[in-house]
């Protein structure tokens, strides 16, 4: 039933953005490479990653449609997501749908078009964000898994696992943006264990609390009038006591 729910959604969109495209919207690609791919407090995958973003949006970018992929040269990771978002003035929401197919998953990793809650190795996660000023760059974030794979142990139901984040730019020079955030996580509905009891685990991490550290240093590198924006993150994560340095570079932009 949700199957074939969810493909009626599918065509329904897709038939409302071919119309769309024909009034007022443009269609955007970017290409990345990254060293690996970091989320979250947490290493998606490691090696050297593509990441590729194929999107349609208004003209004036409120309205967003997109798919997004990713892969490593190991072939060990392999992702594919859906995305929908709407942006206005300082506030955005989103709507990610997330499907990690790797390999060596522990999870439901073939059965792309399983949307049964127990069952799918998808999870749907939506955000609400909110940026200050040009004068005070303050981000929030608050990100909720709403459905799928994030459940409680016994399988029952799902966790709500929420991702809290805040970033701020402190330095801007020379083609240089320097920028520091900070994220915690916690499930509003964690369940409990074995023996009845209350426990704090979600997506995360094994309880509530800071998961996510990082200090992220971008540059525009401009060569024949082209840029390439190169990012450097370095990212620690106090709960899995795991630091990491990742670097990625825009190939492609259009």
């Amino acid at each position: 039933m949700m199957k074939n729910t969810f493909l009626k959604i599918i065509i329904a969109a897709s038939a409302w953005i071919f119309a769309w495209c024909k009034v007022d919207a443009q269609v955007n690609f970017a290409l990345d490479f990254q060293t690996m791919h970091l989320w979250r407090g947490m290493e998606v995958a490691d090696g050297v990653v593509l990441t590729s973003d194929l999107n349609v949006t208004d003209r004036q970018k409120r309205f967003c449609f997109g798919l997004w992929g990713g892969m490593n040269t190991q072939a060990s990771y392999k992702e594919f997501d859906y995305y929908l978002s709407y942006t206005k003035g300082n506030f955005k929401f989103s709507l990610w749908d997330i499907y990690n197919f790797s390999p060596d998953a522990d999870y439901n990793n073939k059965e792309a078009f399983n949307y049964k809650a127990s069952e799918t190795g998808r999870f749907i996660d939506a955000t609400v964000a909110y940026r200050w000023s040009d004068k005070f760059p303050l981000s929030l974030n608050w990100s909720t898994i709403v459905f799928g794979r994030d459940r409680n142990r016994a399988n029952e139901s799902n966790r709500y696992s929420t991702f809290v984040y805040a970033e701020y730019p402190f330095w801007q020079k020379g083609g240089w943006d320097i920028s520091a955030g900070i994220g915690g996580a916690f499930a509003i509905c964690p369940g409990k264990d074995e023996t009845g009891n209350r426990i704090r685990e979600n997506f995360y991490g094994d309880t509530a609390g800071i998961v996510h550290l990082n200090l992220k240093a971008v540059y525009r590198l401009s060569v024949c009038q082209m840029d390439f924006p190169i990012t450097l993150l370095t990212m620690w994560n106090p709960q899995s006591n795991d630091a990491f340095f990742q670097v990625g570079v825009r190939v492609l932009e259009f």
